[in-house]
C-alpha cells in the first residue's frame, strides 16, 4: 500500500508546512486542554477533598470517547478532516470563554468536562485520521513519535505550568479559562493553515467495511488480528493511565506529602522518559518485532507502576546502601526520600509508556486503510473508555477506604495480568501463522 505524499526529495518533517501546522495546532490545543482538565480536577479536589470525586471527574472526561468518539471517528472518515479540527477547537474556545466571564458551581464542572471532552474527540479523531494523508507511510513512526512528544510537552505546560500558575499563584480560575480560550482559538487558526489535502489512495486496499457506522471500526479491527492486538494494547495502556490520573491527587497528597499542584511539577520528569522513549521508539519499531517491543514495554510499565506504590519502604531500603544513602537525608518539610524516588521512577515509567504507545499506534497507521482510520482510532478510544469506566470509580472509592498505595499496587498487578493475557494470545496467533499446513492424505 502507498500513501499520497512522495518519498523522493523529502524535507525534514517539521519543515513540511502541513505537518508543521498540525504539530503547532496539537501543541496549542494540548496545552489548553491539559490545563483546563487539571484545573477542573484541582477545583473539584478543593471543593470535595475526595479521591472518588476526582475519579468521577476523570471518568466524565473519558466517557465521551464511547459515544461522541465513535461519531467523531465516523465523521473524520466522511467529512473534511481540517473542518472537524477547526470545529473542535472553536467549541472548546467558546466553552472556556464562557467560563472566563462567569465561574460555575461545582456541579457544573462535570457538565463542562463532558462538553469539553466531546469536542476534544471531534478534533483528535480528525487529527489522527489526517496524519497519513500528509505524511508518507515510511515516516509515520517518526511522525507518531513527534506527536507523542507534543502530547508530553502539552502535559508539562498544561499540568505543571499554566494550571498551577493561574489557580495557585494568581488564584484566579477565570484567568486559566481565558488563556485556554485564546490557545484554542490559535489552534483553530493553525488547523485552517494545514491546507487542503488530497484523498488518500492507500486506503482502499482491502475494501470498505459495510456495516452500521458505529460498528465499522470494530469490524475492521477483527479483520486483522495484528490490528486488534495493537488496539487492545493501546486500550490497556489508556485504561491504566486513566485510573492513575484519578488516583494522582490522592497519591500526591498522601504519599509525596505535597500540594496537588506542586506534586504535578514533581512528577513532570515522566516527560523526560517519554521523550527518550519517543526518540528510540521510531528506530526500534522498524528493527524489533512488535511483539518483543510490546512485551518489553509492558513489563517495564507494570514494574514501575508497582514500584510507585512502595516508594517509602524502597527509599528506606536503598538508603542503607552507600550509593543511595543520600535518600535518607532528604527532608524538605514533609517531602522526603520517597518523593525523590518517585520522581526518579516516573522517568523509566514514561519511557516504557512511549515504547508501547508508539508501537501500537504505528501498527494501526500501517495496517488500517486511510478511509477507516478515523473510525478505528475512535473505536479504540471507546474501548478504553468502556474498560476504564467501572475501574476508575472502583479504584477511587477503594483508595478512599484503604489508601492509595495498596490500590496502586493492585492496579499494577491487574495491568500485568491483562498484558500477559493479551501478549500470550498475540504470540499464539503469530506462531499459528508460521505453522505449515498439514499435508493432505491421499486415498
Amino acid at each position: 500500500m502507498s500513501v499520497g505524499p512522495k518519498a523522493a526529495g523529502q524535507l525534514p518533517l517539521l519543515q513540511e508546512r502541513p505537518f508543521r501546522m498540525l504539530t503547532i495546532e496539537r501543541l496549542s490545543s494540548r496545552v489548553a486542554n491539559n490545563a483546563v482538565n487539571f484545573g477542573l480536577v484541582l477545583l473539584i479536589v478543593d471543593a470535595t477533598g475526595r479521591a472518588f470525586m476526582s475519579s468521577l471527574l476523570v471518568l466524565t472526561l473519558v466517557v465521551p470517547s464511547t459515544v461522541a468518539g465513535l461519531a467523531a471517528g465516523a465523521a473524520a472518515d466522511l467529512f473534511p478532516k481540517r473542518l472537524l479540527i477547526v470545529t473542535g477547537n472553536l467549541v472548546r474556545a467558546g466553552v472556556c470563554a464562557a467560563l472566563a466571564f462567569q465561574e460555575p458551581q461545582v456541579w457544573a464542572y462535570f457538565l463542562v468536562a463532558l462538553v469539553m471532552a466531546s469536542a476534544t474527540q471531534i478534533a483528535t479523531s480528525a487529527e489522527a485520521a489526517i496524519l497519513p494523508t500528509i505524511v508518507a507511510r515510511e515516516r509515520l513512526v517518526r511522525a507518531n513519535a513527534i506527536g507523542h512528544a507534543v502530547t508530553g510537552l502539552g502535559q508539562i505546560l498544561g499540568f505543571a505550568v499554566l494550571a498551577p500558575l493561574t489557580l495557585r499563584l494568581v488564584g484566579e480560575p477565570r484567568l486559566l479559562f481565558g488563556i485556554a480560550a485564546v490557545l484554542f482559538l490559535a489552534a483553530a487558526a493553525y488547523g485552517v493553515a494545514i491546507g487542503r489535502q488530497e484523498r488518500g489512495t492507500r486506503g482502499e486496499v482491502g475494501g470498505e467495511v459495510r456495516d452500521v457506522w458505529w460498528r465499522v471500526g470494530w469490524r475492521q479491527m477483527r479483520r486483522d488480528p495484528r490490528v486488534l492486538r495493537a488496539a487492545l494494547e493501546l486500550t490497556l495502556l489508556a485504561t491504566t493511565m486513566t485510573i492513575i490520573a484519578g488516583l494522582a491527587p490522592s497519591y500526591i497528597e498522601e504519599v509525596l506529602n505535597l500540594p496537588v499542584e506542586v506534586g504535578a511539577v514533581a512528577l513532570s520528569p515522566a516527560a523526560v522518559g517519554i521523550a527518550l522513549g519517543l526518540r528510540l521508539a521510531g528506530w526500534l519499531a522498524r528493527r524489533v518485532p512488535h511483539y518483543a517491543l510490546s512485551t518489553a514495554g509492558f513489563a517495564g510499565f507494570v514494574l514501575f507502576v508497582g514500584a510507585l506504590a512502595f516508594v517509602d519502604p524502597l527509599a528506606q531500603f536503598l538508603a542503607g546502601y552507600a550509593p543511595f544513602a543520600w535518600l535518607g537525608r532528604v527532608e524538605i518539610g514533609k517531602f522526603d526520600g520517597g518523593g525523590v524516588l518517585a520522581m526518579m521512577l516516573v522517568v523509566p515509567l514514561g519511557f516504557c509508556y512511549a515504547l508501547v504507545a508508539v508501537a501500537g499506534q504505528t501498527t494501526l497507521n500501517d495496517l488500517v486503510p486511510i478511509s477507516l482510520q478515523g473510525r478505528v482510532f475512535a473505536t479504540q478510544g471507546a474501548m478504553a473508555a468502556l474498560a476504564a469506566s467501572g475501574p476508575v470509580l472502583a479504584f477511587g472509592a477503594l483508595a478512599d477506604a484503604i489508601g492509595v498505595e495498596p490500590v496502586l499496587a493492585l492496579l499494577a498487578a491487574a495491568t500485568g495480568v491483562a498484558a500477559v493475557a493479551n501478549l500470550r494470545a498475540a504470540r499464539r496467533q503469530r506462531e499459528g501463522s508460521l505453522t505449515p499446513a498439514a499435508p493432505l492424505r491421499s486415498g
